[in-house]
């Protein structure tokens, strides 16, 4: 064999050798990245479901707070309520029952 194909196919294997290395590379570097991004992928749902907890504990506390709301509220107005009818007290004479039966008989 000539040395100008010994040459040629020393200049082929090593491009076959390079092709070979960085063939390796690229599948090396493919799957560091399919792993990054599953662990990317994983990190994402475990952050959508902590959100989405949280999302519905704070709902649940905002109702909590806004019966608890209601409710002392309603405490309140009840309270008003019987204060004002303890303190209202009705004189009735008779210009007064004449005056309410001409309203309840003029209804019907």
């Amino acid at each position: 064999m000539s040395n100008s194909q010994e040459e040629y196919l020393h200049s082929l294997k090593r491009i076959k050798e390079v092709e070979d290395k960085v063939q390796l590379e690229i599948e090396t570097h493919r799957k560091l990245i399919e792993e990054k991004i599953n662990s990317l992928q994983k990190e994402l749902e475990n952050a959508i479901a902590a959100s989405k907890l949280q999302g519905e504990t704070l709902v649940e506390k905002s109702i909590e707070e806004s019966r608890f709301n209601a409710c002392k509220e309603a405490d309140k107005i009840m309270e008003e309520a019987e204060k004002k009818s303890q303190t209202i007290s009705i004189q009735i004479d008779q210009q007064t029952i004449k005056k309410i039966i001409n309203i309840f008989l003029s209804g019907m």
